[in-house]
């Protein structure tokens, strides 16, 4: 089943809804712009309402990514599993409101874009830097242009400097 791009996400918070489905490529286009290719992400929301009378969205965003590898350039296999925890809230005065283990999602009276908030949970997820776990390259190549000649050892220039002052101290005594 794929996931429904609008939703109502605090009329689903009152009924205690939930979804098990899945964003293609072309329901989430800044993934797709950050990786090498995936053919799906299966998402598992529940929403509720809280003891604390929070509107949530808690489940987990899971699926197998083709990442670049920033060595080779080739792709890595990436297994994204993404835990959500989101309140439901009306302005940035309630956000900040919110204990840290809680993440805010600013919402409104009319439909929400629930591809969009799952979108951004997952660019969250995604490495800064993939590479693969093996070396992918031959670390001979990982030099770049000719070999820096190490300079040879010379005398410290301070010496001259700690034997002319030698020198002055003795012409004073």
């Amino acid at each position: 089943m794929r996931l429904p791009q609008y939703i109502e996400p605090r009329k689903l918070a009152q009924k205690a809804g939930s979804f098990d489905g899945d964003m293609l490529p072309e329901d989430m286009p800044r993934v797709m712009e950050a990786i090498a290719s995936c053919e799906s992400v299966n998402a598992k929301l529940q929403f509720d309402i809280e003891d604390q009378r929070r509107r949530t969205m808690r489940g987990s965003i899971q699926g197998d990514l083709k990442l670049v590898c920033q060595r080779c350039l080739q792709p890595v296999d990436y297994k994204l599993d993404v835990e959500v925890n989101l309140a439901m809230v009306w302005d940035e005065d309630q956000a900040k409101k919110l204990p840290g283990y809680i993440e805010p999602w600013i919402v409104g009276e009319d439909p929400e874009d629930l591809h969009a908030i799952l979108e951004e949970e997952v660019l969250l997820a995604l490495p800064v830097v993939a590479f693969h776990d093996e070396d992918c390259i031959d670390a001979s190549l990982l030099s770049v242009g000719e070999k820096v000649k190490q300079p040879e050892k010379s005398e410290n220039p301070f010496l001259v400097l700690a034997a002319l002052k030698s020198k002055s101290d003795s012409n004073q005594d």
